[in-house]
């Protein structure tokens, strides 16, 4: 384990804009490449990122994936959610989406539901119809105004983050989510509360789990996400992190889990998450 002290860097100048000169924390950084065989155990490749936005403090599991950009796949549920609701296209978390009847190869997934159920579900045809009825022009728009990722629609501006030309790094999600957490995203604060409730996933005495999981399938394999930010009942953090591993086993049976699991495990290692 290695830990290190820097000056905050114009990277990270956003995480101190709340903070005037003379109160700003020291960035630290720290690498923790020594629990990467929860990666090695499950058979994928991977990588890991947390800000403890509280302390400015980031750690690292093989810290040069921070900064590779890869498809959001099913993370980007989240920022469609916003766009949704700021567009009109849904009204709140209960606006009813109805299906067209086509197999969408989970029985979960085929029938009509909320935006809610679309992202505890990970329903794409959802987030697909979402693009539609907004149009490409709104899509772009929202991407632009956020900065999310690169913003290219390019490939389908309705398929754009499962099998386009849309990619984000771990470093930018954990940015956006840490933008979403603070309201600091151009949304109005009712579609961000929306959101957040929409993305909670453990709501207990000691804290709060926020997050989503993605998964995309290529001709090289799969690449996964889980994605979140935790909240602690002793005011410390948040806590925002990003978690994508990698597989060219398409048929793998341990990457679906691998994608939460790892994060969850880490989360607990580093004493964000309880034993």
């Amino acid at each position: 384990m290695r830990a290190y002290h820097l000056l905050p860097l114009a990277l990270f100048a956003c995480n101190n804009a709340d903070r005037s000169p003379d109160n700003r924390t020291t960035t630290t950084y720290e690498h923790r490449d020594d629990v990467h065989h929860l990666y090695d155990s499950a058979a994928v490749t991977g990588s890991f990122i947390l800000h403890d936005v509280g302390t400015d403090h980031w750690t690292f599991i093989d810290s040069a994936q921070a900064d590779v950009p890869s498809l959001p796949a099913s993370t980007f549920k989240l920022f469609s959610s916003l766009y949704a609701l700021e567009s009109g296209v849904a009204t709140d978390a209960d606006a009813f989406f109805m299906w067209d009847g086509t197999d969408y190869g989970r029985p979960q997934v085929n029938k009509g539901m909320t935006l809610r159920e679309s992202v505890e579900q990970s329903a794409y045809w959802v987030h697909r119809d979402i693009a539609r009825k907004a149009g490409p022009a709104t899509l772009k728009h929202w991407l632009d105004a956020v900065g999310y990722g690169n913003a290219d629609t390019s490939g389908g501006f309705d398929q754009c983050w499962v099998r386009g030309n849309l990619r984000i790094t771990p470093r930018q999600q954990v940015v956006f989510l840490e933008r979403l957490h603070r309201n600091e995203l151009p949304f109005s604060t009712r579609s961000m509360d929306i959101v957040r409730s929409i993305a909670l996933q453990q709501d207990t005495l000691g804290y709060r789990l926020h997050g989503k999981t993605g998964w995309a399938m290529g001709s090289s394999g799969s690449i996964g996400w889980f994605v979140g930010w935790v909240d602690k009942a002793d005011g410390s953090g948040p806590f925002v992190f990003a978690n994508r591993i990698q597989t060219a086993d398409t048929l793998s049976e341990t990457f679906p889990a691998a994608r939460r699991g790892i994060a969850i495990e880490v989360l607990r290692r580093l004493g964000v998450l309880p034993e």
